[in-house]
């Protein structure tokens, strides 16, 4: 997902969502490594401190935790200093009372993040060069 090390030990001291996830045999779900790439974007796409967006970052993480799996490909993340929402496309809240957001498609992320994670799957078998047939034993 491009999170160096130390920039996740840097975020798992700022989000508290995050200090569970400790230790070398830390275990992320799917919805975790979303909320991280979705930072990632909030955090190195728009530079933007993580101390200035990590209450609205916490509640992405457990926001994300609680969502279906399947609705999340077709969501947004709006992400604020103190709030986060995941809405539809044409949902969007443009306006915020004169709050700054930070809108993040999840689409693009979870087609790259399952490319990395879930393998590719093989072509399917070669078409036989012959037909089965089935057999029978003698004395039937």
């Amino acid at each position: 997902m491009g999170v160096s090390v130390e920039k996740l030990r840097h975020w798992r001291k700022a989000v508290p969502y995050l200090h569970g996830k400790a230790g070398k045999a830390a275990r992320f779900t799917f919805a975790d490594m979303l909320g991280l790439a979705v930072t990632l974007q909030v955090v190195d796409g728009l530079g933007v401190g993580i101390a200035n967006v990590r209450t609205g970052v916490d509640k992405l993480f457990e926001l994300l935790s609680r969502t279906d799996a399947t609705r999340l490909s077709d969501m947004i993340a709006v992400v604020s200093a103190d709030a986060c929402r995941l809405c539809h496309a044409g949902e969007v809240p443009w306006s915020y009372a004169g709050e700054a957001v930070v809108v993040v498609p999840c689409w693009p992320l979870i087609e790259r993040l399952s490319g990395q994670v879930l393998p590719i799957p093989p072509d399917p078998q070669s078409a036989l060069p012959f037909p089965p047939q089935v057999l029978r034993a003698r004395g039937r």
